[in-house]
Formats: structure tokens, C-alpha cells, sequence
């Protein structure tokens, strides 16, 4: 994630750190189709931390101490302890699963990784070389779930497991070596031209300065795009062989872009060091396709799911209300099987189900004959349920149809989907 124009972090490597980021716009991106073939070293016991002498460790230790100087840490004991288990879990896969990178290096050093939280609003997190990894405390506050923090941690680790900062520090030398050529002759031809009078020269040569500067911008800045990418797909793939739903991280990723678009939605051009918000959305739902994940961000996001709630009616007869934050979708008790808690649960699954798969009001609609409501064709509601409110089946069918609408409203102004 971008580091805010906010922070008053000095050090080089800092400044040009690699991580989820907030920047989004553009067509769709697509995902490497068949995904890498992916390798494991799961079954070596003998799997030790990297040598804390390591020169990446090294980099990233000493800019850590650097960072830790600059920006304040939280304590919080349950905050901590939450983001450490999950960040473990994940740099456990990170250290023994090879995932063939699409941008740095996939070869596999066994970090000692530590996870801080950053007492900062901002919506970031940001990794180092060496597996140390921050979050801040504005992202926390914006995950609605371990699996949506799960896919945070795993983009993060996936920077580091890749080597994504070593890469780009390369890429940055070689391009240091082509360019300052050129630089120091053209500022030797500003200087030369402002003594010897030649104004046309040191125009020239000033728009060539401007023309290196803007290239080198630009190259570095696709590096980080690309990896960017690499940790997008990285991080999917560690998610799939932990316990966390890899749609979190998607589900996350969706916010984020409406995030974005809420920040002017200004295009960045060559100045863009993440791929746009949206093509990072439409490159994550590819890749779940791809991997056969199905995409029910109810199981990954408590606000999209429905709950159940135990009422009584007039009559001191239980009813379960099934409602989607402020808004019932519908009522019901039980049956000569099932009480009216466990009825309402089933419906409750059953409604997440068909909203993740983009129910429409037109598919809910009352039996010929007026006793079930049916959705999709198949009965959800019955006429025991009417009768219990004192309305008709009609009446409890529309009731859900407007429900739906209603919720679809709430789910578009949540996601911008």
C-alpha cells in the first residue's frame, strides 16, 4: 500500500517502498492464463530462518530501526496478537511454498518475518526487505474480517518473499548507470551554455535533463506496478493453502477501489506506482475463476451477510427474523423438523447464497396457487409464514422482492459495485 504523502519518513529505501496500494483506474488486467505451476517445500523439517547477517535482512533491519524511530507503535495486546497470528500463519506458507514470481525473485529464503501496527489513520501497509512488515491502524479499522486482514498480510509477505524492494533497487542502478551519463552532459551543457551565452543550448539541454528525469520516473514506477501485480497473485495463491477464504482479499480490493475513485479519480500516468484500483478488482476475480474460488463476499464480509434474530408474535409464537443490517428480509417459524431459529439459519444461508449470485427482484414471485413464495423456482416461504404475520403470500412475496432491492442498494453503495 502507497505510504501517504502525510508521512515524514527520510530514508531512501522508505521512500520507495512497494505495497498495497490505494491507486486504481484503467481496463481491466488480466492474470497469466493457466496460472505458474507451483512447487512446495512443505514437507522439509529442517527449514531454518535466513542468517540474520543476510544482506537483505541486514537492509531491511536497519530501515526498520529507521522507521520504528519515525512513526508511532502500537501495543495493544489483542490488536497485536491478532495481526502476528494471521501474518504467521501466512509467512509459514511464504517460507516453504514456491510460487514462480511474475515480477523479482521467487527463490525461497526463510525470513524471520515481524508484523507492527502503526499508530496512523491512514489506509496502508508497507513491507521491507527481510519480512519486516507494518500495517497501520487506519487499515485495521477498515478489514471486516480475518480473511480480509488475511489478504492484506499475505500481499505484504508476498513483497518480501519475492524479494520485490532487492529487485527494484537493481533496476534502479542499472538505470543509474545509463542515464547519469547523459545527465552530467547535459548539465555540462547548461552550465556551458549560461557562460558562453548560449540561451538556445541551455534550453535544450535543460529539456533533455527534464526528458531523463521523466524516463526514469517512468521505468521505476512500472517496476512497481509489476510488482504490485506479483504480490496481488502471490498473496492469492499463499491464501489458498491457509484457512483464510482468498476472497478476502478481493472483498478488500473492492473497497479500496472505491476508495480510490473517491479521491478525485485523478489519473497518475507515469507518476502511478500501482496498477489502477479496478483493473486490480477484475484481476482478482479472474484469478479466484481461475482457481475455482467462488466469490461470496457475505463469507468474508459480516455486513453482507444476513443474520438471525428470534422475535415473537402477537400470539407468543416464535419468528425468526432473517435481517440484512437494518433491513428484514423476511419472517418465519418453524416446522414440525425444525424450530424457528434453526429454519431461519437454513433461509438465512440460502438468502447469502442467492445474493452473492446476484438475485434480482423479478426471480421471487408467489406459487400459482398463492401458498409458497418462490425464488429462483424452488420455495423458500411458506403460507404457515403469512399467516403467522396476518398477511397474505402475495404480500410476504412482495415484502421480499422489495427487500432484495433494497439490499442491492446498500451492497452497490458499499462496494460501487
Amino acid at each position: 500500500m502507497r505510504v501517504s504523502s502525510t508521512k515524514k519518513i527520510r530514508f531512501s529505501v522508505i521512500a520507495c517502498l512497494v505495497a498495497l496500494g490505494l491507486s486504481s483506474q484503467g481496463k481491466a488486467q488480466t492474470v497469466p492464463n493457466p496460472l505458474p505451476p507451483i512447487s512446495t517445500e512443505a514437507d522439509r523439517p529442517d527449514i531454518t530462518a535466513t542468517d540474520p547477517n543476510d544482506s537483505e535482512v541486514r537492509l531491511g533491519r536497519e530501515n526498520s530501526i529507521l522507521n520504528d524511530k519515525q512513526v508511532k507503535l502500537l501495543t495493544d495486546p489483542q490488536m497485536v496478537a491478532r495481526v502476528n497470528r494471521i501474518g504467521r500463519e501466512i509467512a509459514v506458507i511464504a517460507n516453504k511454498q514456491v510460487v514462480p514470481s511474475l515480477w523479482g525473485n521467487s527463490q525461497i529464503k526463510p525470513f524471520d518475518y515481524t508484523f507492527k501496527i502503526v499508530d496512523d489513520k491512514d489506509v496502508n501497509a508497507y513491507s521491507l526487505p527481510g519480512g519486516f512488515i507494518y500495517v497501520n491502524k487506519g487499515l485495521l479499522d477498515m478489514v471486516r474480517s480475518d480473511d480480509e486482514l488475511a489478504g492484506v498480510l499475505a500481499h505484504e509477505v508476498a513483497h518480501a518473499a519475492h524479494h520485490h524492494m532487492i529487485k527494484l533497487l537493481k533496476e534502479q542502478n542499472k538505470l543509474n548507470k545509463v542515464l547519469l551519463p547523459l545527465q552530467l552532459a547535459a548539465l555540462a551543457m547548461i552550465i556551458g551554455g549560461q557562460s558562453g551565452g548560449n540561451g538556445r543550448g541551455t534550453n535544450d539541454a535543460a529539456n533533455l535533463m527534464t526528458g531523463l528525469n521523466l524516463y526514469s520516473i517512468a521505468r521505476l514506477n512500472s517496476y512497481g506496478v509489476e510488482a504490485e501485480k506479483d504480490a496481488d497473485h502471490t498473496g492469492m495463491i499463499y491464501l489458498t493453502k491457509t484457512k483464510y477464504n482468498p476472497v478476502g482479499l478481493y472483498s478488500f480490493m473492492i473497497r479500496l477501489a472505491k476508495l480510490e475513485r473517491s479521491h478525485n479519480g485523478i489519473d497518475l500516468g507515469i507518476y502511478r506506482t500501482h496498477p489502477p484500483g479496478v483493473e486490480r478488482v477484475a484481476a482478482a476475480e479472474a484469478e479466484l475463476s481461475l482457481l475455482k474460488i467462488p466469490i461470496a463476499l457475505g463469507e468474508v464480509d459480516p455486513t453482507l451477510r444476513t443474520n438471525v434474530f428470534l422475535t415473537k408474535t402477537e400470539a407468543g409464537t416464535e419468528i425468526a427474523e432473517v435481517k440484512m443490517r437494518d433491513v428484514v428480509m423476511c419472517r418465519v417459524i418453524g416446522t414440525d423438523s425444525m424450530n424457528a431459529e434453526q429454519r431461519g439459519a437454513t433461509i438465512s444461508k440460502r438468502l447469502n447464497s442467492l445474493l452473492d449470485s446476484n438475485l434480482q427482484p423479478f426471480e421471487i414471485r408467489a406459487s400459482r396457487d398463492n401458498t409458497v413464495t418462490l425464488v429462483r423456482g424452488t420455495s423458500l416461504l411458506t403460507q404457515a409464514d403469512a399467516l403467522a404475520q396476518k398477511i397474505t403470500v402475495a404480500e410476504m412475496t412482495q415484502k421480499l422482492a422489495e427487500a432484495v432491492v433494497r439490499v442491492k442498494q446498500k451492497r452497490a453503495i458499499d462496494t460501487g459495485l
